[in-house]
């Protein structure tokens, strides 16, 4: 075996992992998403105002609605946070899985030059 095919099949692994560690990322960020977009679903929810509820005769449902609305700031924020950090996990699995898809192609090339050679060996 040759010293290059050697290489590859030790490096093929190690990119592997780096891609499903890169995998694992994209999975937490969409996660993380997932649950902003659910925490502004709940938000969201309309609520049955009745006028002549303690509630709204104490000002309560007003001052909700001013934490409601400040706490939507906040998701959006860290919603678009998470859409940035997922933007660069994609860039980042990209990358891992080009590395390993070409590292793959380039032991298969090797196997192949291998092949050859042992092949041009033999018929001497």
């Amino acid at each position: 075996m040759t010293d290059a095919l050697s290489n590859f099949r030790r490096l093929i692994p190690v990119l592997d992992m780096a891609f499903q560690a890169e995998q694992l990322k994209m999975a937490q960020v969409a996660n993380r998403i997932s649950s902003l977009n659910k925490q502004l679903d709940e938000l969201e929810r309309p609520q049955s105002v009745d006028p002549m509820s303690l509630a709204s005769r104490t000002g309560a449902d007003v001052l909700w609605e001013t934490w409601a609305q400040d706490k939507k700031v906040l998701i959006n924020q860290e919603l678009a946070h998470a859409f940035r950090d997922r933007e660069i996990a994609r860039d980042r699995l990209i990358k891992t899985l080009s590395k390993l898809e070409s590292a793959k192609q380039m032991e298969r090339r090797a196997v192949l030059e291998e092949r050859q050679i042992t092949a041009r060996r033999s018929s001497w």
